[in-house]
């Protein structure tokens, strides 16, 4: 089967033209599909975008430079070649200016003419697979960089960052922001314990399904994952990207962990005969947010005095306790959001020398691992 013919367009004001391109193109691998004017060319490559642009200039060099100006602000026609016919060399330089291709008189040899256009043609279709490639490697490196995000990142909050070159550098870049987040951070209590009774193989699994479920749950309310360390999770919301309900977005999640890590502790007790819970502290206040370490290690974070504070609750907190500072309560407040906490004697947390007001959330059941079992 012979290989379709390249389709070219005609743009002409005159008889003469298709009768001559008739005879240049006759028995060859190039087929004149439309003839139509200047001012029709942006509706034609709109229905079917052609692989050539012949135009007569006829002394109408402004339609030329109109042909030239639409196709190369298409994407899809950028890389269509554009030939200039005329009667006279006397245009030629205007015509290359208005962004030609090539340009030939209407005298030129049926052969010359079919050897420059078909040139035209492979380069084009050389340009457009170079251009094609380099798209298919963006799409990858884009798809590669949304598939790392998405193990500490919701899918949602990783696609706004690709989306904003303000925040792609914030990630990615040496920048800095300084910005409002809430953040929390979730302590598996009994763990020691429970790492002396088990296999090492054993207390990985039971690790991998602690920070999946905490992960996901994470996710479930758009937050980000800042650090896995040991059996501790440090989470973020309002961070990289804002969120003005940073606070209230850490309860619901913290809750949700709660009750949903209750369920996965039971069947662990069933499983392996061990007993653990979830302690939660979280903290609303300025942080610095950017990418902390070597030229060879970078680790995007956030750090800060807030962070210290959510830490030293989190520690606080008793299994199947959530507990947060005053600040958060005022942001619930302000959004009129009563999570019925009770409020529990003002704490001084190491390394504070003034104490805090904090809150307590427990769920149904609590169990306190300072007590022998």
């Amino acid at each position: 089967m012979s290989a379709l013919p390249f389709r070219a367009l005609l743009v002409s004001a005159g008889p003469a033209s298709p009768v001559l391109l008739t005879k240049l193109t006759e028995a060859s691998d190039i087929e004149i599909a439309e003839v139509i004017r200047a001012d029709e060319v942006d509706a034609s490559i709109k229905r079917r975008p052609p692989d050539l642009v012949i135009v007569d200039v006829v002394n109408a060099l402004n339609d030329l430079v109109r042909v030239c100006s639409v196709l190369k602000a298409d994407p899809a026609t950028v890389f269509v070649p554009v030939v200039a016919l005329a009667r006279s060399a006397k245009s030629r330089l205007a015509a290359f200016e208005a962004g030609v291709d090539d340009f030939l008189l209407h005298h030129v040899r049926r052969e010359e003419f079919l050897v420059r256009v078909r040139c035209l043609l492979r380069s084009s279709s050389t340009r457009r697979q170079l251009a094609a490639d380099q798209l298919a490697e963006e799409i990858k490196r884009r798809e590669a960089i949304r598939s790392a995000f998405r193990r500490y990142i919701s899918p949602k909050v990783a696609d706004q960052i690709l989306a904003s070159a303000d925040l792609r550098e914030t990630v990615f870049g040496r920048s800095q922001v300084r910005t409002q987040a809430a953040i929390m951070f979730a302590d598996m209590r009994g763990f020691t314990s429970l790492a002396e009774r088990l296999k090492p193989a054993e207390t990985v699994e039971l690790l991998n399904e602690f920070f999946a479920l905490l992960t996901e749950i994470t996710f479930r309310y758009d937050g980000t994952v800042f650090s896995m360390a040991g059996d501790s999770l440090m989470v973020g919301f309002g961070v990289p990207v804002e969120q003005q309900d940073g606070a209230l977005r850490a309860i619901r999640a913290a809750r949700d962990m709660l009750d949903e890590f209750a369920v996965l502790a039971d069947r662990w007790k069933v499983r392996y005969g061990v007993r653990t819970g979830l302690g939660i502290g979280i903290n609303v206040g300025e942080v610095i947010a950017g990418n902390v370490g070597s030229a060879t290690y970078m680790n995007y974070t956030i750090i800060g005095d807030a962070v210290n504070v959510a830490s030293r609750l989190g520690q606080r907190a008793r299994a199947g306790e959530m507990l947060f500072s005053d600040a958060v309560k005022a942001s619930l407040d302000e959004q009129g959001f009563d999570v019925e906490a009770l409020p529990l004697p003002s704490l001084v947390l190491r390394g504070r020398t003034n104490p805090i007001d904090i809150f307590c959330v427990p769920s149904a059941v609590r169990v306190d691992f300072r007590v022998a079992y």
